[in-house]
């Protein structure tokens, strides 16, 4: 009898620490990862409203300039460019001209050579364009961090879901930079510049990634989608969209003429309400939509 019941107390004490591991284990992936994806971009493009009154301009977004240097050898170009037009528009500032609009163009207006990615290769009047966003991707990696997460587990045999465990905790680290500026293409003035940045550094599950493979350069520079990359960028433009808005609204008004009073006029003599932005009938004495006495 003796050496029948120590198989059994053995056998039943390393099926519990198997099944509190497990237990552990998944509920800290699980948790991590429903958190992390539904916050991640949660605030992306939600931006103060433009001032009252300002009306919306016409802006252009050409494919973005990339460091080579500094780049893990994705195609981020258009990427990059598509990402900002989102944004460009959500800050409900700027209709926006698609990039396959705006190479159209230029090409019938033989200026095809007057924007060079990030920069603007020549001063021209481009019709249907009053602004250009110029941009240029500075760095962008998605490296795997020296850390084993969950080891330990694996040891234990992958019947149990050990493998998935570990590589859904595998450390990566996230680092994209970009420069933004806001242009005049006609006279080269600059309205507003900045920059945007994203770093981070978490398990591959909080990230909610999905590594599709080694780099090129290096075996520690890690391929995720298109998917993924857009969603990077969009964090790192994000910044630099929120960061100009100030000097954009105030070039933008200065651009106008503004004038406050009776409501508040653009260029094409066009008349808002002060309080609300509402557009005007020229011999209106309130708003029609907020009700506003105007003088």
């Amino acid at each position: 009898m003796k050496k029948n019941r120590m198989p059994f107390r053995l056998m039943a004490a390393a099926a519990l620490m198997l099944s509190g591991t497990v237990f552990l284990g998944g509920c800290a992936t699980t948790s991590t990862e429903t958190a992390s994806r539904d916050t991640l971009t949660e605030h992306v493009g939600e931006y103060p409203p433009p001032p009252p009154g300002m009306a919306r301009v016409r802006v252009g977004v050409p494919a973005f300039k990339v460091n080579p240097a500094h780049v893990s050898g994705e195609q981020l170009e258009n990427l990059a460019a598509d990402e900002l037009t989102t944004l460009a528009f959500r800050t409900r500032r700027f209709d926006i001209v698609e990039r396959a609009q705006m190479e159209q163009l230029l090409k019938e207006q033989g200026l095809k050579g007057v924007v060079r990615q990030d920069e603007l290769a020549s001063k021209a009047r481009v019709r249907g364009v009053d602004y250009l966003f110029l941009g240029k991707v500075t760095n962008f990696r998605v490296k795997e961090e020296n850390t084993k997460v969950g080891a330990g587990l694996a040891r234990l045999g992958s019947v149990f879901g050990a493998v998935d465990v570990e590589k859904s905790q595998k450390q990566i680290h996230v680092d994209c930079g970009v420069d933004l500026r806001l242009v005049n293409p006609e006279d080269g003035t600059l309205l507003a510049a900045s920059f945007g940045e994203y770093k981070r550094t978490d398990s591959v599950s909080a990230m909610g990634f999905e590594i599709l493979g080694t780099g090129v350069r290096s075996k520690s520079d890690l391929r995720i989608s298109k998917e993924n990359r857009g969603k990077i960028l969009r964090l790192a433009l994000d910044e630099a969209v929120r960061k100009m808005l100030p000097d954009i609204d105030r070039s933008l008004q200065s651009a106008s003429g503004n004038r406050s009073g009776s409501g508040t006029a653009n260029q094409e003599g066009a008349v808002f309400c002060p309080q609300c932005g509402a557009k005007l009938d020229s011999d209106a004495r309130f708003c029609r939509e907020c009700g506003a006495a105007l003088k």
